[in-house]
């Protein structure tokens, strides 16, 4: 039978929504209290937009403006400023004004409704380590569509996999207020993992698979925000033009980013013992207290979850070669088959 050996590459406490002031911090803060969008945070993106889709992004403010502490971005149907595009949009970034490698990212935003719109919430690297996109990486926190109203998206993009081949990861979650309603959509960002969250819950986590290079996981780099409002495209449809007898909005609270301050590869005391066995398939695990043990593969899936309290056991019979991630209580072990 196969070994199941033991490779611990870290122990981190169990990171949660709540942002510690000693682990985190607030690089880019912004509420949206002034009048007019403040140039030291933000770059205002003009032009075409890839992905087929049909809205030109305008050079100017009629898309983009801001209202009692909050920003709005409007889609519209109208004559652009170039000949072949007959719907407008906007798009802001904060390439080289706000930016991270490892920690928090939150948005409060209202998503607008109506078949066609795609608005997102998404990073993109500072600079491209790896080569252009898809290589060096996307992030995309939130993404939703108006022909499927309580859908809400995440998902990333590698070299490995992508959108352009159709096998990136993402993780699609149902919010049934999703549409004009505040929500806030965030994650954490570690060297080993992405988590999700939708209002401070966590909807899904990415786990690195440490068997990649770079093009499975181009995600230790720094990377900035993106918000936008696309219209039509190979994800937002077919445009619904009477979506736009009402204002087809999406409204931002706030944006935040947290830097992460510990050391990446800093070990924390163990409170559980885990030890491989040389003859069976089993993991052996023994505590000193009771503790919740999951089991998880490098693509965020429950393979297995079960209460300890003394010696037990985890079966690993069925599970071909690999990395796993170990999650017991406020700890998280890989572990490599």
């Amino acid at each position: 039978m196969k070994k199941f050996k033991l490779l611990i590459l870290s122990i981190l406490s169990c990171i949660v929504i709540q942002v510690n002031a000693q682990d985190y911090t607030l690089v880019f803060s912004e509420e949206f209290d002034s009048t007019t969008l403040d140039p030291l945070k933000w770059n205002i993106q003009s032009g075409y937009a890839a992905n087929q889709e049909k809205q030109y992004y305008s050079t100017g403010y009629q898309n983009i403006r801001i209202e009692n502490g909050i920003l709005i971005i409007t889609g519209k149907k109208e004559q652009a400023e170039v000949s072949d595009r007959f719907y407008t949009s906007g798009r802001i970034n904060t390439k080289g004004k706000g930016y991270i490698k490892y920690g928090k990212v939150e948005a409060r935003i209202s998503l607008p409704s109506g078949a066609g719109t795609w608005p997102a919430f998404w990073m993109m690297p500072e600079t491209n380590v790896y080569g252009g996109w898809p290589k060096s990486g996307e992030i995309d926190i939130m993404e939703h569509i108006g022909s499927n109203p309580t859908m809400i998206s995440h998902a990333v993009h590698t070299s490995n996999k992508n959108g352009s081949i159709g096998n990136n990861w993402y993780n699609r979650q149902t919010l049934t207020t999703a549409e004009n309603n505040f929500h806030t959509y965030s994650i954490i960002w570690g060297a080993d993992d992405i988590k999700f969250y939708i209002d401070d819950t966590k909807s899904a986590t990415l786990y690195r698979n440490f068997s990649e290079d770079y093009k499975g996981w181009p995600f230790d780099q720094k990377f900035y925000v993106i918000l936008n409002l696309a219209l039509g495209g190979t994800m937002g449809g077919t445009i619904n033009d009477n979506i736009f007898n009402q204002p087809v909005e999406l409204k931002v609270d706030y944006l935040k980013i947290y830097q992460l301050n510990t050391a990446l590869n800093e070990t924390k005391d163990q409170t559980f013992q885990v030890q491989s066995t040389h003859i069976t398939n089993e993991i052996n695990i023994h505590t000193d207290k009771t503790t919740n043990i999951e089991l998880y593969n490098t693509y965020g899936h429950l393979l297995c979850k079960k209460s300890i309290n003394g010696t037990g056991t985890i079966s690993t019979a069925n599970l071909p070669e690999g990395l796993y991630i170990l999650k017991a209580n406020d700890q998280i072990l890989k572990i490599i088959k």
